[in-house]
C-alpha cells in the first residue's frame, strides 16, 4: 500500500513530461548507427553485455606495460570486457596514448569519461582551466556558458574523452553546502537551467556527451556524500518546484547523460539508506517515466562513503540494475559486480531484456560520439588544441565578466582614484588549507601593482590557523589599507568550505582598527557572513589564474567590476546585486 501511494502521488505531481526526447534514441538513430548497435549487441554474450555497464578508473599517466596498473587495466579490458574508463589526474598526451593502447585491446570501443567541470585542467597538469560555474552564474551570460562547453569539448575530443561529467545542475540554495558551493551556477532554478542548458549544448555540439548532475539535486545538503549519505527531508512538492526544474530542462534540451546522487530522499524512497542512485522510485519512476529521459543514467562514484557505509559491492550491483542505471561507475570490484549481475539474470531475478535496454543506450552513445568509426586519436594534434590561446582568452573573458564587487563602503576601490600622499597598503593572504591555492600568483601580481602605486608593503601568507595575530595587528598600524585574499575552496571529505575562526577574528580585529579592509573571496562567496563590517568585499568564486588577473585589474582600476551575485549572501547582499566603481 505504501508503495502504491507513492506512485499515485508521483503521477499527480509529475505528469508525463513531453520533452524533446521522446521514444527510443536508438529508433531515431541513423541507419548506419542503428546497424552498428544491432551488430555489436548481437555478438555480445550475456556477460559481455553486463560488462558494458561497468566503468573502471585510472589516472591519465602512461604506465609501463609491465606495471601492476597496466596489467589491471588490460585485464579488465581484454578479459572482463568492461565498457569504459574514467580518468583522473594526468597529462594530455600520456592519457591519450594510454587510451589508444586500451582502445586497441578492446573488442568493443571503450567509453572514455572524465570530470572536467571547469575544463581539462581540473584533471590534466597541462589542461585549460576556466572559472567555476558560479562565476559563470555571476556573468549571467548564456553565450559564455555555451562557448565554455564547446571549448572543453574540443579538448576532450582531442585526448579521446567522449563523456564529460558536467555540468552540475544542482541549485546551491544552502550556504552551508560543503561540496557543491561554487560548482553550482547559483541559487535560482531559472539561472541554473539557462546556463546549464547552454553548456550542455556547447559540449554536445562539440561531440562530447554532457552529463547533468547530481539528480535529483544535491544543493540543499550540509553533508558531503563522499563522507556519508546526506538525507533530504523536504517533501515531494518542494522537489518538483525547485530541484527538479534544471534537470527537467536539461532533458528538454537533449542532455545525453544524467548522473544520480548518493542522497537519501525518504519522501520518494522509503527504504532506509537507499540513495537516489540506487532507487527505482527515483531513477525509473521520476527520471525515466516522469521526465521522459531515455539517455544514459549513471551513478556517482560507487567508492564514496555515502554508498560503502551502507551496502556491499554485491548489493550495489543488483540495486543499480533494478533502479534503472545504465553505467555503474567505479564499483568496488568490477569482476564481482559483473558476476553478481550475471548470476541474478541466470536465476531469473533480473531479465536479460533489462540488460539489453542499457546496452542499447550505451552502444548508441558510443556511436553518437564516433566510436563506431574511429576509437583512437591523433596525439600529434593534441598540443595545438589543449590549453590553446582560444581557451585561455575565453577563460579570461569569463573571469573579467564575473568578478563581483559586493561592498565598497568607503569607495576605496579602485586604488589610486583619490591618491593621498604617503598612503600604504599591506597584503595578508589567508588559505584554509583545504586545497592547493593560487595564492602565489595573486601575491606576485598584487605586489607588482602595489609597489607602483604605494611603494613597498609587507606581506603575510597564512595557511590554517593564525598563530601570531599580535605581530600582524601591530604592523597594520603603519598602513592605510589591508588587502586580504581568502582562499577557501571546495574539497571532498573536508566537510566545510569555511575558514578557521582565528582567520575570521583577525579580519574583524583589522576592521576594528579603522583601516581600509578589502577582502577578496577566491572561492566560497558566503564568507562575508563572518565579517560583514569590512569596507570592501569582492567575490571571484575561485582562484584560477584568469580570476586572479581579473581581480587585480579591478582593484587597480584597469577595468570595471561587472559581475552580479548569483546567490544571496545575507539579507543585505542579495541575488542580482553587484556594484561598479
Amino acid at each position: 500500500m505504501k508503495f502504491s501511494r507513492i506512485i499515485i502521488i508521483l503521477t499527480v505531481l509529475f505528469p508525463i513530461h513531453t520533452g524533446l526526447i521522446q521514444g527510443s534514441e536508438i529508433q531515431k538513430a541513423s541507419g548506419a548507427i542503428y546497424d552498428w548497435v544491432r551488430d555489436v549487441k548481437q555478438n555480445l554474450t550475456l556477460r559481455e553485455k553486463i560488462a558494458q555497464m561497468v566503468i573502471t578508473y585510472s589516472d591519465g599517466y602512461l604506465p609501463a606495460e609491465n606495471s601492476k596498473e597496466f596489467s589491471r587495466l588490460s585485464n579488465l579490458v581484454i578479459n572482463e570486457k568492461v565498457g569504459g574508463i574514467i580518468f583522473f589526474k594526468g597529462n594530455s598526451i600520456q592519457q591519450a596514448e594510454l587510451t589508444n593502447k586500451l582502445q586497441m585491446l578492446a573488442e568493443t570501443p571503450l567509453l572514455i569519461s572524465q570530470d572536467c567541470e571547469r575544463g581539462t585542467g581540473m584533471r590534466l597538469d597541462d589542461g585549460s582551466i576556466f572559472p567555476s560555474n558560479m562565476a559563470l552564474g555571476a556573468t549571467w551570460n548564456k553565450e559564455l556558458a555555451y562557448q565554455m562547453g564547446l571549448q572543453i569539448a574540443k579538448e576532450c575530443k582531442a585526448i579521446g574523452v567522449q563523456q564529460n561529467y558536467a555540468p552540475v545542475m544542482d541549485i546551491n540554495n544552502n550556504p552551508l553546502n560543503p561540496i557543491i558551493n561554487v560548482r553550482s551556477f547559483g541559487e535560482k532554478a531559472s539561472l541554473v537551467s539557462e546556463l546549464g542548458c547552454s553548456m550542455i549544448k556547447g559540449l554536445q555540439d562539440g561531440g562530447v556527451i554532457a552529463t547533468a548532475k547530481h539528480f535529483p539535486g544535491h544543493g540543499d545538503t550540509e553533508i558531503d556524500s563522499h563522507s556519508d549519505m546526506p538525507v533530504i527531508k523536504f517533501n515531494i512538492t518542494r522537489l518538483k518546484k525547485v530541484e527538479l526544474i534544471p534537470f527537467r530542462d536539461a532533458v528538454d534540451c537533449g542532455v545525453k547523460s544524467v548522473m544520480t546522487a548518493h542522497i537519501s530522499f525518504p519522501a520518494l524512497e522509503p527504504a532506509p539508506f537507499v540513495p537516489a542512485s540506487l532507487s527505482p522510485s527515483i531513477v525509473n519512476d521520476i527520471l525515466r517515466e516522469r521526465l521522459s529521459f531515455d539517455g544514459l543514467a549513471i551513478t556517482d562514484a560507487l567508492n564514496m562513503a555515502g554508498i560503502t557505509k551502507h551496502f556491499s559491492a554485491k548489493e550495489v550491483a543488483i540495486m543499480c540494475v533494478k533502479a534503472g542505471i545504465d553505467l555503474i561507475l567505479m564499483p568496488q570490484g568490477e569482476k564481482e559486480t559483473i558476476d553478481e549481475i550475471e548470476k541474478a539474470v541466470t536465476e531469473g531475478k533480473i531479465s536479460e531484456a533489462r540488460i539489453d535496454a542499457s546496452v542499447n543506450r550505451i552502444l548508441y552513445a558510443k556511436a553518437w560520439a564516433g566510436l563506431n568509426e574511429n576509437k583512437t586519436v591523433n596525439t600529434d594534434k593534441i598540443s595545438s588544441v589543449v590549453n590553446s590561446y582560444e581557451s585561455r582568452a575565453l577563460s579570461q573573458k569569463i573571469a573579467d565578466e564575473s568578478v563581483t564587487l559586493v561592498k565598497n563602503d568607503r569607495g576605496n576601490i579602485p586604488f589610486g582614484r583619490r591618491m593621498i600622499a604617503k598612503e600604504k597598503c599591506m597584503l595578508i593572504s589567508l588559505n584554509n588549507g583545504k586545497e592547493t591555492a593560487n595564492s602565489d600568483k595573486f601575491i606576485e601580481l598584487f605586489t607588482e601593482e602595489n609597489e607602483k602605486l604605494f611603494g613597498k608593503g609587507i606581506t603575510f601568507d597564512i595557511t590554517g590557523d593564525v598563530t601570531d595575530p599580535i605581530s600582524i595587528l601591530s604592523e597594520a598600524k603603519n598602513y592605510n589599507y589591508a588587502v586580504i585574499p581568502v582562499f577557501a575552496k571546495v574539497k571532498i571529505k573536508t566537510g566545510t568550505v569555511g575558514i578557521p575562526e582565528s582567520q575570521i577574528k583577525l579580519i574583524n580585529d583589522l576592521i576594528a582598527m579603522d583601516i581600509g579592509v578589502v577582502v577578496i573571496s577566491f572561492g566560497n562567496p558566503y564568507l562575508l557572513q563572518g565579517f560583514e563590517k569590512t569596507d570592501c568585499y569582492i567575490c571571484a568564486y575561485g582562484d584560477c589564474e584568469s580570476s586572479v588577473k581579473a581581480v587585480i585589474k579591478g582593484l587597480f582600476g584597469q577595468q570595471e567590476f561587472k559581475g552580479r551575485l548569483p546567490i544571496t549572501i545575507t539579507e543585505k547582499y542579495k541575488f542580482g546585486d553587484g556594484l561598479n566603481y
